[in-house]
Protein backbone atom coordinates (compact mmCIF):
# COMPACT_ATOMS: atom_id res chain seq x y z
CA UNK A 1 0.00 0.00 0.00
CA UNK A 2 1.50 3.19 -1.09
CA UNK A 3 1.35 6.69 -0.38
CA UNK A 4 -1.33 8.77 -2.11
CA UNK A 5 -2.00 12.74 -2.29
CA UNK A 6 -6.02 11.67 -2.43
CA UNK A 7 -5.97 10.46 1.26
CA UNK A 8 -5.61 12.64 4.45
CA UNK A 9 -6.60 10.48 8.03
CA UNK A 10 -9.70 9.36 6.35
CA UNK A 11 -11.09 12.53 6.07
CA UNK A 12 -11.01 12.90 2.26
CA UNK A 13 -14.43 12.87 1.31
CA UNK A 14 -15.36 15.42 3.95
CA UNK A 15 -12.47 17.48 2.63
CA UNK A 16 -12.49 16.74 -0.93
CA UNK A 17 -16.39 17.55 -1.41
CA UNK A 18 -16.27 21.42 0.24
CA UNK A 19 -12.80 22.88 -0.96
CA UNK A 20 -14.53 26.51 0.17
CA UNK A 21 -14.50 25.51 3.85
CA UNK A 22 -10.95 24.36 3.61
CA UNK A 23 -9.62 27.44 2.35
CA UNK A 24 -11.71 29.48 5.04
CA UNK A 25 -10.83 26.88 8.08
CA UNK A 26 -7.12 27.09 6.81
CA UNK A 27 -6.52 30.88 7.13
CA UNK A 28 -8.89 31.15 9.97
CA UNK A 29 -6.55 28.50 11.83
CA UNK A 30 -3.58 30.95 11.26
CA UNK A 31 -4.99 34.32 12.12
CA UNK A 32 -6.65 32.50 15.28
CA UNK A 33 -3.45 31.08 15.82
CA UNK A 34 -1.35 33.93 15.84
CA UNK A 35 -4.31 36.00 18.16
CA UNK A 36 -4.06 32.74 20.92
CA UNK A 37 0.02 33.35 20.80
CA UNK A 38 0.00 37.30 21.01
CA UNK A 39 -2.51 36.36 24.06
CA UNK A 40 0.09 34.08 26.03
CA UNK A 41 2.98 36.52 24.86
CA UNK A 42 0.43 39.14 27.01
CA UNK A 43 0.29 36.81 29.37
CA UNK A 44 3.70 35.98 29.95
CA UNK A 45 4.99 39.35 29.52
CA UNK A 46 2.88 40.47 32.60
CA UNK A 47 4.30 37.77 34.68
CA UNK A 48 7.95 38.52 33.63
CA UNK A 49 8.49 35.38 31.74
CA UNK A 50 10.34 37.33 29.12
CA UNK A 51 12.22 34.13 28.40
CA UNK A 52 9.14 31.89 27.33
CA UNK A 53 8.00 34.53 24.50
CA UNK A 54 11.68 34.75 23.49
CA UNK A 55 12.32 31.44 22.83
CA UNK A 56 8.84 29.95 22.48
CA UNK A 57 5.89 32.14 21.02
CA UNK A 58 8.42 34.59 19.60
CA UNK A 59 9.36 31.59 16.67
CA UNK A 60 5.82 30.25 16.84
CA UNK A 61 4.75 33.59 15.47
CA UNK A 62 7.01 34.35 13.25
CA UNK A 63 6.63 30.52 11.96
CA UNK A 64 2.55 31.46 11.59
CA UNK A 65 2.56 34.68 10.04
CA UNK A 66 5.23 34.11 7.15
CA UNK A 67 2.81 30.63 6.88
CA UNK A 68 0.15 33.30 6.06
CA UNK A 69 2.31 35.18 3.56
CA UNK A 70 3.74 32.54 1.73
CA UNK A 71 0.79 30.69 1.63
CA UNK A 72 -1.40 32.97 0.17
CA UNK A 73 -0.26 33.18 -3.07
CA UNK A 74 0.04 29.05 -3.75
CA UNK A 75 -3.93 29.24 -2.54
CA UNK A 76 -5.08 31.82 -5.05
CA UNK A 77 -3.13 29.76 -7.99
CA UNK A 78 -4.26 26.20 -6.69
CA UNK A 79 -7.65 27.11 -5.64
CA UNK A 80 -8.91 29.92 -8.23
CA UNK A 81 -6.79 29.02 -11.18
CA UNK A 82 -6.58 25.31 -11.43
CA UNK A 83 -9.86 23.56 -11.46
CA UNK A 84 -9.27 20.12 -10.50
CA UNK A 85 -7.29 21.05 -7.17
CA UNK A 86 -8.96 19.24 -3.95
CA UNK A 87 -8.53 19.89 -0.27
CA UNK A 88 -6.55 17.57 0.72
CA UNK A 89 -3.97 18.41 -2.08
CA UNK A 90 -4.00 22.40 -0.58
CA UNK A 91 -4.36 21.21 2.93
CA UNK A 92 -0.57 19.55 2.18
CA UNK A 93 0.41 22.80 0.32
CA UNK A 94 0.11 24.11 3.75
CA UNK A 95 1.67 21.83 5.64
CA UNK A 96 4.79 21.88 3.52
CA UNK A 97 4.48 25.79 3.46
CA UNK A 98 4.19 25.43 7.55
CA UNK A 99 7.15 22.72 7.68
CA UNK A 100 9.15 24.79 5.50
CA UNK A 101 8.87 28.19 7.16
CA UNK A 102 9.47 25.90 10.50
CA UNK A 103 12.51 24.89 9.53
CA UNK A 104 13.46 28.29 8.30
CA UNK A 105 12.83 30.18 11.09
CA UNK A 106 13.98 27.97 13.47
CA UNK A 107 17.93 27.96 11.96
CA UNK A 108 17.40 31.65 11.49
CA UNK A 109 15.17 33.03 14.41
CA UNK A 110 19.14 34.27 15.63
CA UNK A 111 19.30 36.56 12.62
CA UNK A 112 15.54 37.66 12.44
CA UNK A 113 15.69 38.78 16.37
CA UNK A 114 18.99 40.89 15.18
CA UNK A 115 17.14 42.56 11.59
CA UNK A 116 13.41 43.12 13.48
CA UNK A 117 16.01 44.62 16.50
CA UNK A 118 18.52 46.62 14.22
CA UNK A 119 17.90 50.50 15.33
CA UNK A 120 16.63 52.79 12.10
CA UNK A 121 18.30 55.68 10.90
Amino acid sequence: MGFSFNQFFGLEHVLNAQPDLVVIYGFATIVFGLLLLSFLALIFNKMHFNAINEHFIAPLMWILSLTFVVAVVPTIVLYFLASDITGVKLIYCWIAILVGNAFFCCTNFAMIKKWINKPRA
